[in-house]
């Protein structure tokens, strides 16, 4: 019987805590992420400089930086939907 009861409060907490995660994953605000603009650059720094000219008008949410081997970097746009 000890085992039964302390299998049902664990699968309870199991429960709630997932409950938790569903409720916290649907409050987040709804971002798409957009193709990559690849533009002149050689560090993240130039990346980073280019991210920070489309967020500060609020044309994206966010963005990601990657920098590429050929002179390039790779900004990838986060829009709010």
């Amino acid at each position: 019987m000890r085992k039964l009861k302390r299998a049902a409060v664990v699968g309870a907490g199991l429960l709630a805590f997932s409950g938790v995660a569903i409720g916290a994953a649907q409050a987040a605000p709804a971002v798409h992420q957009g193709r990559d603009l690849v533009v002149p650059g050689n560090s993240i720094k130039d990346c980073q400089a280019f991210g920070d000219a489309l967020q500060k008008p609020g044309l994206i949410e966010g963005y990601a930086c990657m920098v590429n081997g050929d002179g390039t970097v790779s900004v990838t746009p986060y829009y709010k939907d």
